[in-house]
């Protein structure tokens, strides 16, 4: 499966690498693409995720957690991603647990 990882992400230019880096580390069958909805940030977020390898939207004001999430699961939708899965821009969900996530999706054990 591809699966898009939704990183909403305010002000994170001091985490959003190390954990764009981590989902681009995951090897497993499936393929997993970040992409982080910079929500507005006064920072170097949105930099900082693109030189880590994340696509990258940039929303023009702030939406909050909410409207960043949403933005993310639409276009994950509109890029025809099989599935989409949201972690945090802070690091505080270890993207190790990803792949037993996509284990339970792929064997339509999740509803």
């Amino acid at each position: 499966m591809n699966i898009a990882v939704i990183i909403p992400a305010f002000n994170e230019e001091s985490n959003i690498e190390k954990v764009v880096e981590s989902i681009r580390q995951l090897k497993t069958e499936d393929r997993f693409f970040p992409v982080v909805v910079n929500d507005a940030s006064t920072d170097a977020t949105s930099d900082k995720a693109r030189r880590a390898g994340a696509d990258v939207i940039d929303l023009p004001v702030n939406l909050g957690i909410g409207g960043a999430v949403q933005t993310g699961m639409i276009y994950a939708y509109d890029q025809g991603y099989d599935a989409a899965i949201q972690i945090d821009g802070d690091g505080q969900h270890p993207s190790g647990f990803i792949p037993e996530l996509c284990k339970i999706i792929r064997n339509d054990e999740a509803d």
